[in-house]
């Protein structure tokens, strides 16, 4: 019995890797949608209108950032560059701190500079996006393989995100 449990959480676990790199894949798709979205509200915060922030922007930037800790779980729970992990959970991290600073009364030069750091950040991700389909087991890029650069772990990147 336990062979064959084993055997079939073994046969599983390709599955889970395919089912987040199709993942990965999605998550640099709604970064170019939101990228393209947060570039429309930069141009109206330049034209001088008041932009409202839809609840549909933000539940996608809230979805973006849970889904980027999501992604850094998955990074670590297979071994993965500890860096990718580590710009996952920035990636989440940032996410949540914008979307703070776009819900509260804010000058409009402080909503633009919050937009274009969102935008800046869809953009890093369409690439990040690419590097975590064909991400590899290889160690990370700090010399003792612990992630020095990064105070974050991705429990507490997908606990923040709730």
């Amino acid at each position: 019995m336990k062979r064959l449990l084993l055997s079939l959480i073994c046969a599983a676990l390709p599955l889970q890797a395919q089912a987040s790199t199709e993942l990965a894949r999605q998550w640099g798709a709604e970064a170019n949608r939101l990228g393209l979205e947060t570039s429309g509200l930069i141009l109206a915060v330049d034209r001088g209108e008041r932009i409202e922030l839809s609840d549909h922007f933000a539940l996608d930037l809230y979805r973006f950032g849970r889904t980027s800790a999501d992604l850094a779980h998955w990074v670590d729970g297979s071994n993965g560059p500890q860096d990718l992990g580590c710009i996952f959970r920035g990636m989440a991290a940032e996410s949540e701190d914008q979307l703070r600073i776009l819900e509260t009364e804010t000058a409009a030069t402080e909503r633009r500079e919050s937009l274009r750091r969102l935008a800046s950040m869809f953009s890093d991700a369409e690439m990040i996006a690419v590097a975590a389909q064909r991400r590899s087991a290889a160690p990370s890029l700090t010399p003792d393989n612990t992630a020095a650069s990064c105070s974050a772990d991705a429990q507490l990147a997908l606990e923040a995100m709730r």
